[in-house]
């Protein structure tokens, strides 16, 4: 081969394996967390609308794959999830009995509970500001997936507490808490994420913008509440 990829595949060229080229592609194909990975994610916790914008309009290589992050992120709250063990501890119910049961359903099927906001960020997205901007489906999807990363990244930062107080009254309390502030920040985020994505004005466009935050809400407690009733059939089975 003379050149630097095949011709009829496109596989790179390559020489005899080396101790240096087993970790150098070993760790190519395991990292998670890199420059881009710190870059984004320090991004997106000021301008989560401005970082999609700009990787829908062809800004790539700075910022990280958003499907790539959203794995990352999903991947380290399972694991607190799983070393905390947030869904057994229940005040006034058996844990012994179904509640146990759907804990471990929960927690196996996390990966589709935590997609459930992207859901409800492009249906908002699509009901409230259709094609602004000439945007399609996949350019609002990735938004969408950029909000649901940074959401999660805050939901892990919130549930650290609960890795070292691990006394079941605390974790209680912690799981009451979270519920009254963490819809609300998470709608404050993607009610910014959308400003800055569709170059929305706060003093002209807030009425829109408040709408779209009361919806992404609306459609995210349904979507998690059928979500429930699902793992809960599941469970009595």
């Amino acid at each position: 081969m003379t050149t630097a990829y095949c011709s009829g595949c496109g596989q790179k060229a390559a020489k005899r394996f080396v101790w240096h080229d087993i970790r150098r592609e070993t760790w190519d194909r395991l990292r998670l967390f890199e420059l881009p990975a710190a870059r984004t994610l320090g991004k997106l916790i000021v301008t989560p609308g401005t970082v999609a914008r700009e990787y829908v309009m062809g800004r790539r290589t700075t910022w990280m794959h958003p499907l790539k992050l959203l794995v990352a992120t999903v991947a380290v709250l399972v694991l607190m999830l799983a070393t905390n063990q947030y869904f057994g501890v229940y005040a006034g119910v058996d844990r012994d009995g179904v509640v146990k049961r759907m804990a471990a359903q929960v927690l196996a099927y996390s990966n589709w509970s935590f997609s459930l906001g992207i859901v409800a960020i492009v249906t908002a997205a699509a009901i409230v500001f259709r094609r602004r901007l000439g945007y399609n489906l996949i350019e609002v999807t990735v938004l969408a997936i950029y909000c649901q990363s940074i959401v999660l990244a805050f939901i892990s930062v919130n549930m650290l507490p609960t890795l070292i107080w691990r006394d079941p009254a605390f974790i209680l309390t912690h799981k009451a808490a979270s519920q009254i502030y963490v819809p609300i920040l998470k709608t404050l985020i993607v009610v910014v994420a959308y400003r800055q994505f569709f170059l929305l004005s706060w003093r002209t466009d807030w009425p829109r913008l408040v709408l779209a935050g009361i919806m992404v809400a609306a459609i995210n407690w349904t979507l998690l509440r059928i979500y429930a009733w699902a793992i809960l059939w599941l469970v009595s089975r």
